[in-house]
């Protein structure tokens, strides 16, 4: 779980640094989408940040999870 929410951010971390430092203008929509659209990286951050969400909520699983195994 550890390794796919650090895979996940490090991705997510490049796909948003690499939209910021690009502005661009993409058919009337400016700021960040506007730039996650111009350099195609919307789909990648939007994959990214969805490893990087299902590592948390995989950490916390089997950090609190309770095995019932033992009654």
């Amino acid at each position: 779980g550890l390794l796919l929410t650090l895979v996940g951010l490090v991705f997510s971390s490049f796909c948003f640094i690499y939209a910021v430092m690009n502005p661009w203008n993409y058919n009337g929509i400016n700021g960040l989408l506007g730039s996650f659209l111009g350099t195609q990286t919307l789909v990648p951050f939007i994959i990214s940040t969805a490893a990087m969400c299902a590592g948390l909520i995989l950490c916390f699983y089997v950090a609190f999870h309770k095995d019932n195994k033992d009654k």
